[in-house]
């Protein structure tokens, strides 16, 4: 075994080949991720407006701030309509964000308009600063998106006819 100048073996020294999809792949997951962590926090506020906390997280549902709004009002069978109501946005955006997460443009996409409606509903109850980080929010979505299309097009001119990127 030769050692290179530096002390450590040739073949350790030699340049590896990067896979060039990889920083895509990585700017595409954090943007679904972002999907993932709504998800989160709007069932953290579900949870704490059951038990009358006085505080929220701001990068939760506007929707289900109505929602649980409304289901505080109706006493004991609010709670189980609130349950339930949170429980299909929150399914929502986690299913944006597992199927964004392998690519799916449709996913981001259709999680994009979603939460754009959500950050207009909170324009309609004046929450400028909920809407100025579901804006945030949806930017970062976006880089994510965008990358999901730039690794579809790199894979498309890779193997034409592939309509999903196929991930490392």
């Amino acid at each position: 075994m030769s050692l290179s100048p530096g002390g450590i073996p040739a073949a350790a020294s030699a340049p590896a080949t990067t896979d060039p999809r990889i920083p895509i792949i990585l700017r595409m997951r954090r943007g679904a991720g972002w999907f993932l962590t709504i998800a989160i926090l709007s069932g953290v506020n579900s949870v704490l407006q059951i038990f009358d906390a006085k505080i929220r997280f701001i990068f939760g549902l506007g929707v289900t701030q109505v929602v649980d709004a409304v289901a505080h009002q109706m006493g004991q069978n609010g709670t189980l309509v609130m349950i339930c109501v949170d429980g299909l946005f929150i399914a929502m955006l986690f299913l944006c964000s597992k199927w964004a997460k392998v690519g799916s443009q449709g996913a981001f996409v259709g999680g994009m308009i979603a939460y754009g409606l959500d950050g207009v509903l909170l324009l309609f109850f004046s929450s400028w600063l909920d809407a100025a980080v579901h804006a945030y929010a949806l930017w970062m979505i976006w880089q994510g998106y965008a990358a999901a299309r730039e690794l579809a097009q790199m894979q498309q001119a890779a193997q034409p006819g592939l309509s999903q990127p196929r991930l490392p």
